[in-house]
């Protein structure tokens, strides 16, 4: 027995080290170090994003000098004075039981008079009463936080220079003395800190994803020729993705809705269409 253990332990010896002999030796120039596999997984599609070539706005950008632009966010720049004012004065006299209204206003407004039931007071009331040409309704005070905030990111982002009305006016006017006349403030902090005027405008639009669609116009201070104009919905004009499916609890599959459009997406897609259209006018 220990006879056929040492000839079959001899056996397998030999034949471990025929084996050994026998291997190809390979180098090691044959292998592939530090270069790329020879199979490589397929490149992953990009997900659909914006279309707007950054790059090509800011060569176009840069070549026109970086000129200056003053947004005028929901506020028209109109011939008409931006924020006028009015003194007024109301009495309220009571004689022999008759009460008699008088109010009486500087010149530019109507003067009214009534005569009511009596009562025994006599109230004498002086205010300023103000009125804002320029400006216009819009979205409610979060929504439009939200919107004007994206679409002044997306345009510093982009390397605009942006230029504040609301600075620029309180500058020149503590450069002058005397009574300040709105509009001339305005025009000449306008025209000597920014070359562009960039106005935009938000109006109610039930086809837009958010409820706000945007007008956007751009012109020249220097001698009001307009650049670009748009009236923009706030969509995507990238490619929509295909549609996206999950496992549903139910049984089977279930296609993935799409995420909403956010009044800030909106923002920065108007933001964006408009460089589009300005980058084609520099």
């Amino acid at each position: 027995m220990n006879r056929r253990l040492a000839l079959l332990g001899a056996s397998l010896v030999a034949a471990s080290a025929v084996a050994q002999t026998t291997a190809p030796q390979i180098p090691e120039s044959a292998y592939r170090k530090g270069m790329p596999d020879v199979v490589t997984p397929a490149p992953v599609a990009p997900a659909p994003g914006s279309t707007f070539d950054r790059a090509a706005f800011g060569s176009a950008y840069a070549r026109a000098g970086r000129p200056t632009i003053a947004v005028l966010w929901n506020r028209e720049f109109t011939d008409m004075l931006e924020q006028t004012t009015a003194q007024q004065t109301t009495i309220d006299n009571v004689r022999g039981g008759a009460a008699r209204v008088e109010a009486m206003r500087v010149p530019g407004y109507a003067a009214a008079q009534a005569e009511r039931g009596s009562f025994s007071s006599t109230t004498i009331t002086t205010g300023q009463v103000k009125s804002s040409q320029g400006e216009r309704s819009g979205p409610v005070e979060r929504i439009d936080l939200q919107m004007r905030a994206s679409f002044m990111q997306t345009l510093a982002s982009n390397g605009v220079k942006v230029v504040d009305r609301n600075v620029t006016m309180r500058t020149t006017a503590a450069k002058s003395k005397g009574a300040h006349d709105t509009q001339q403030v305005e025009t000449d902090a306008l025209s000597k800190h920014a070359k562009l005027l960039m106005e935009v405008l938000n109006t109610p639009d039930a086809a837009a994803p958010t409820g706000w669609a945007t007008y956007v116009s751009i012109k020249r201070l220097s001698d009001g020729v307009v650049l670009a104009e748009g009236y923009l919905t706030g969509e995507s004009t990238a490619p929509k993705a295909g549609p996206k499916f999950e496992a549903d609890p139910r049984g089977g599959f279930r296609e993935v809705a799409a995420p909403a459009v956010t009044p800030g997406d909106s923002a920065r897609n108007v933001a964006e269409q408009a460089l589009i259209r300005l980058r084609t006018a520099l």
